[in-house]
């Protein structure tokens, strides 16, 4: 029997399994599961119809294929849908051109066995991994309620691995081809795509800066993150994004061939920088400043500067460039501003970061938990029980007689702030007037509740109602209920575009230790209109997210390389290394072939390697898929001299 026969069942099988998940999952979907469902099945035709955009596809949406902050997702996101749909429709395409005779893409269909060989590496390490988590945690909720599982769950070590399988699904069919230039098409349709992404990026960036801080304001301490919903536990995700796609973008503005191609990347270089500044991540700036140089450095020693035919730009245009983005650098660095002040300060907040990383590092027990980790996805839960550590709150469900019931807790230990930590629904049209809160609960005496109405797009209050609970009766009898007015700000549009404005209700528990079990949340408007959704849970945990503000190093490591370690072992942090030089390696002999996109990757991969000293990106699956793909396609720049498999 031949090796393709042998092969082509097991293809068959994972793009029905991918199918059938992807369906199955846009099916359970809490706001619209018609609409995802068709949109499954419209990616899947499209990648079976051309696959090549697939590539192009995943990393065009990923800045906005996520809405956890409107459904309450946190173990699985429209995005994964959207990953398993591009799977299905490209493994089976692949599937149907293999069991063809005479196939005539038969060369397009090979396998590379390095590629191969990387993919079931990720899927043994997400494996590895799963299992130490798998030890150390506890009882898995059930299916139903899987995606709204919190970090301290078992369920979140396949939150911090999904990015791992996802990568292994799709790298080998995206590094396929018989010859160099039938693997470049992927690149180069990756490349595009990441740069729409980044054009994404920007323009939400700009709305939400003109909604709630102003697009030139550089003297609040407001710090942008467009729809990355996974930094309402803080994180770098926007700076993790930034820091792979805007040396892609530096690089097109570069090699630009056309008038028309210079100044639409000299456009988005630019406005990409500015976004750069307002996030006001001092890692990020030099992992971007990194890239940036490094892509200008190559760029002037590569024969095609000294030949001239990169000469899109006109006459001393990329010099206007450089002096735009100087500007902004001096404007936002050099005044009396927040980034002034935080770049002052950067001694002691790495004294104070370096102190977090011996923390994170003493939650290692033996050899054991040294090689292999203490598993994936389980740094926030061992660190939630630690005495000097805690976390300002947590958001879990329990099954009530009359129904599910949230339980929000208070801090874990005395001496933190429960205002850090929050179970907030998504808020829009704001209305003037007294906003009034209507709950039945069952809680302690002596417990301290908060609950306010705030413009908020993710991490900072604009303008907030709010009122403070005690609760001093006993409650054996039953749930009490209470209804109060809101106090504070006006919340009447204050200007052009306010009424655009979305914003958060939000819950939290300010006793230390304490539990409170809600039996029903509502929030009356101005003119007595119930505005939240699911209020008394009927639909389990759809709608409500857990949010934390200022207090956000329970959930992180903030170093790539030490949260691998902590979680997932010294083996895999080797692993990691030794993929970092392959695709460093392969990526360089790339460029000293001429490959057109070498020295972007390049640039690139030194940025992200650089940033992963201050961020952690694997807790933010979305973006950690990103960065492990763009390693992984890294490897299609060197030239493969070994054997390769048909399937």
């Amino acid at each position: 029997m031949t090796v393709r026969a042998l092969k082509t069942p097991a293809a068959a099988a994972l793009a029905l399994s991918a199918a059938v998940a992807a369906l199955a999952g846009a099916w359970a979907h809490p706001i619209l599961p018609l609409g995802l469902g068709a949109a499954v099945l419209a990616l899947i035709a499209l990648t079976a119809w051309r696959p090549l955009w697939g590539a192009y596809v995943l990393p065009a949406v990923l800045p906005w294929a996520s809405q956890a902050v409107h459904t309450g997702w946190l173990m699985l996101d429209e995005f994964d849908l959207l990953v398993l749909a591009v799977a299905a429709g490209s493994w089976g395409v692949w599937v149907a051109g293999a069991l063809r005779e005479g196939d005539r893409d038969a060369a397009d269909r090979v396998l590379d066995r390095r590629v191969l060989a990387l993919s079931a590496a990720l899927l043994g390490v997400a494996a590895v991994g799963g299992a130490r988590a798998w030890v150390d945690g506890g009882a898995w909720p059930s299916w139903a309620a899987f995606p709204f599982a919190d970090y301290q769950s078992p369920a979140n070590t396949w939150r911090s691995s999904k990015a791992l399988i996802w990568a292994a699904l799709l790298l080998p069919l995206w590094s396929s081809g018989a010859g160099a230039a039938s693997r470049r098409r992927w690149v180069v349709a990756w490349w595009r795509g990441s740069l729409a992404g980044l054009a994404t990026v920007c323009t939400l960036v700009v709305a939400e800066r003109l909604l709630y801080a102003g697009l030139l304001d550089v003297w609040s301490g407001y710090r942008t993150t467009a729809w990355f919903w996974e930094m309402h536990v803080g994180g770098g995700a926007i700076d993790a994004y930034l820091s792979l796609t805007v040396p892609l973008a530096a690089w097109w503005w570069l090699r630009a061939r056309t008038a028309r191609a210079w100044w639409a990347a000299a456009a988005l270089f630019v406005l990409a920088c500015h976004v750069v500044l307002t996030t006001q991540s001092r890692g990020l700036y030099g992992a971007v400043l990194i890239g940036s140089v490094l892509a200008y450095v190559l760029h002037r020693r590569s024969p095609l500067a000294a030949t001239g035919e990169s000469a899109g730009a006109p006459r001393l245009g990329n010099a206007l460039v450089v002096l735009v983005v100087l500007a902004q650098l001096a404007w936002v660095v050099l005044g009396a501003t927040a980034i002034a002040n935080r770049l002052a300060r950067s001694g002691q907040d790495f004294t104070h970061r370096f102190d977090h990383w011996r923390s994170v590092a003493s939650t290692l027990g033996g050899g054991a938990d040294l090689m292999l980790g203490i598993g994936a996805g389980r740094l926030p839960a061992r660190m939630g029980e630690r005495p000097d550590s805690g976390t300002p709150g947590r958001l879990t469900w329990a099954d009530g007689e009359g129904g599910p019931r949230m339980r929000l807790h208070g801090p874990s230990h005395a001496g933190l702030d429960g205002l850090r930590f929050g179970a907030v629904q998504r808020l829009s049209d704001f209305e003037a007037g007294t906003w009034r809160v209507r709950l039945s609960y069952e809680a302690q005496p002596g417990l301290r509740l908060l609950v306010s109405v705030c413009e908020r797009h993710l991490l900072y209050d604009r303008r907030c109602q709010w009122r403070f609970i005690r609760h001093a009766t006993d409650t054996a009898r039953g749930p009490v209920v209470r209804e109060i007015d809101l106090f504070g700000d006006s919340l009447a549009p204050d200007a052009a575009l306010a009424r655009w404005r979305e914003g958060f209700f939000s819950v939290s528990v300010l006793t230390p230790g304490a539990v409170v079990e809600i039996e029903r949340l509502e929030l009356l408007d101005p003119h007595g209109r119930q505005r939240l959704l699911n209020p008394d849970f009927r639909q389990g945990p759809a709608h409500w997210l857990p949010a934390a503000q200022g207090h956000f190093e329970p959930w992180h490591a903030d170093n790539l390389y030490l949260e691998v370690l902590v979680e997932r072992g010294a083996f895999a942090l080797a692993a990691l290394l030794g993929w970092l030089a392959w695709t460093t390696h392969s990526v360089w002999r790339g460029l000293l072939a001429r490959e057109p996109l070498a020295g972007a990757w390049l640039c690139a991969v030194v940025a992200i390697a650089a940033l992963g000293m201050l961020i952690s990106v694997t807790e933010v699956p979305r973006v950690a898929w990103c960065w492990w793909i763009t390693l992984g396609l890294g490897l299609a720049f060197e030239r493969n001299t070994s054997h390769k498999s048909r399937m």
